[in-house]
């Protein structure tokens, strides 16, 4: 059964992917060398391999959190957080948020999340009416996305890094999310590893039920 209702710490988990229904920004229009760079990176998104690794997370409220990470785009991706602070994992159309591990999931539609446009992103590719910014630095670069129709909220920045000209050298290493009430959720990938396949294992949902006595 979904559940609807989210109480304070499954939002806080919730968090990783970015706070529910976000306003919906206005796209500014490409110059011929964006779309350019456009091109460039939906073929990174879509060359994306498996990976595993550790992960940071910087909280609306100041706070960090970290953990480790398994992501297979755009359909399954886990995040564990260190010292049993909950799990969050995407399966299909669906989050599960366990608020320790073992716990029972509370479930909730990726469609209610930022993380929708990031999906649609990595799956269907960036079209020109779905990028607000484009910001290009030395050794890295970010977009920033909203679906233009609205349906499906959030505001995502992806950041990735940048080698000279070689396409081999771009890879996605953060995201950061932004709600309506302008609170940021920023999550930095590092120790990628990446990976030829994960095993459906990696994203399992283990459920541990308490004996009745």
């Amino acid at each position: 059964m979904i559940k609807n209702t989210i109480n304070a710490k499954s939002a806080g988990l919730l968090g990783l992917l970015g706070c529910l229904l976000t306003a919906p920004l206005a796209a500014a229009p490409l110059t011929a060398a964006d779309g350019a760079f456009v091109t460039r990176i939906n073929q990174a998104l879509k060359t994306m391999p498996p990976m595993s690794g550790r992960f940071e997370q910087k909280l609306p409220n100041g706070g960090h959190a970290e953990g480790s990470y398994a992501i297979d785009w755009p359909d399954r991706l886990r995040f564990a957080y260190d010292g049993g602070g909950g799990i969050v994992t995407v399966k299909g159309k669906f989050v599960a948020v366990q608020e320790q591990p073992g716990g029972e999931p509370n479930w909730f539609p990726v469609a209610l999340t930022p993380l929708s446009v990031l999906r649609r992103a990595v799956a269907d590719g960036i079209a020109a009416n779905m990028v607000t910014d484009l910001t290009l630095r030395e050794d890295n670069y970010s977009i920033t996305l909203e679906d233009p129709s609205g349906e499906l909220p959030g505001k995502a920045q992806l950041f990735f890094t940048r080698t000279g000209g070689a396409l081999q050298g771009d890879r996605l290493y953060a995201w950061r999310l932004t709600d309506v009430q302008n609170l940021v959720t920023l999550v930095r990938l590092s120790e990628i590893i990446t990976h030829d396949a994960l095993e459906a294992g990696h994203f399992e949902i283990v459920e541990i039920e308490e004996d009745d006595y």
